[in-house]
């Protein structure tokens, strides 16, 4: 994306819509039933983001670490995944959700069934990626989310967003996607997009614990001019540059896994001291510090643990 797209995309999340963004990742919703306002607002951001050319951006790390400064949750990142498996054509600018995984699967006769657990976004797509594992190895294959073969289930999870079950029993292919290579060059580029969401997710918590330091005040100061703090969340701010700078590298992609488990380390490490500055009051469901929190317990595992990430890395060597 070029710095005109990004300016005008941090445009779009201005003061009066960051904050609803950041409140779409914060849908306690037992019954399982939406609610009017918060449909308009998520279909609002994708028509907007889209509108602004997010879909055929050039730099889509820089968009990742913008998106996760306001908390965004929706399709999007997946989306620009599957449009490196599918031809553009065949989705136009259509919202897809990623439903792969390295588990056994059926697709005879240009149908599949499977099961795939924490799915995004499920009801707000028209189509998944889904993958699996058979005789012939990883296959990928794009199939319509309103197909009546199609259900979801969704989750309580701790970040209280979207996160799905879903199930395709004999569910027609629209397309058959990528190849198993063409998935592991689409998995390290959307790693890298996602370590470089935890960036931003991380530098909105800390700017969020900087804003509380300058304004608690004891002993007749600024919590922020006490030197203990001060040098922590100096030391905070170094870790996020330093990742920064890694997930921005031209030789990102090629160790998109170990890049990714610095990043989830970063947010969970970030997310854990901004609720620790903000003390009780953190805890508050007015306070956005526990929604980074929360997002970042499970950003921060979207693509694997950093455990599976780091061994992986290490494997590939």
């Amino acid at each position: 994306m070029t710095a005109t797209g990004t300016a005008a995309i941090a445009d779009f999340f201005d003061e009066d819509l960051a904050p609803l963004v950041r409140r779409m990742a914060d849908r306690p919703r037992a019954d399982g039933q939406d609610d009017d306002d918060n449909r308009e607002i998520r279909s609002m951001v994708w028509e907007g983001l889209v509108g602004l050319g997010a879909l055929d951006a050039s730099d889509t790390v820089r968009l990742a670490e913008l998106l996760g400064s306001v908390l965004y949750q929706g399709p999007l990142l997946d989306t620009l995944t599957a449009r490196e498996l599918v031809r553009g054509d065949v989705i136009g600018q259509a919202p897809v959700a990623l439903a792969v995984a390295a588990e056994p699967w059926s697709a005879e006769d240009g149908a599949v069934s499977a099961r795939r657990s924490f799915v995004g976004f499920a009801t707000e797509v028209d189509y998944f990626v889904v993958g699996g594992v058979d005789t012939a190895g990883l296959r990928l294959a794009l199939v319509r989310a309103d197909h009546p073969c199609v259900t979801t289930r969704r989750y309580e999870e701790t970040g209280r967003g979207e996160a799905y079950g879903v199930e395709f029993a004999g569910t027609p292919v629209t397309e058959w996607a990528g190849s198993s290579a063409e998935w592991e060059a689409a998995l390290a580029n959307a790693r890298v997009r996602q370590a470089a969401y935890l960036v931003g997710l991380a530098q909105a918590a800390l700017d969020h614990a900087v804003a509380h330091a300058k304004e608690r005040r004891q002993f007749g100061q600024p919590i922020g001019r006490f030197q203990a703090l001060a040098f922590r969340l100096g030391e905070l701010s170094m870790h996020i540059d330093a990742t920064r700078m890694l997930v921005h590298d031209r030789d990102a992609v090629a160790h998109a896994a170990a890049n990714l488990a610095a990043a989830s380390d970063l947010a969970r490490t970030v997310t854990t001291r901004t609720m620790q500055i903000h003390g009780a009051a953190g805890m508050r469901s007015d306070n956005d510090a526990q929604l980074y929190y929360r997002r970042a317990a499970v950003e921060s595992v979207r693509l694997g643990t950093p455990f599976e990430l780091r061994r992986e890395s290490w494997e590939t060597r």
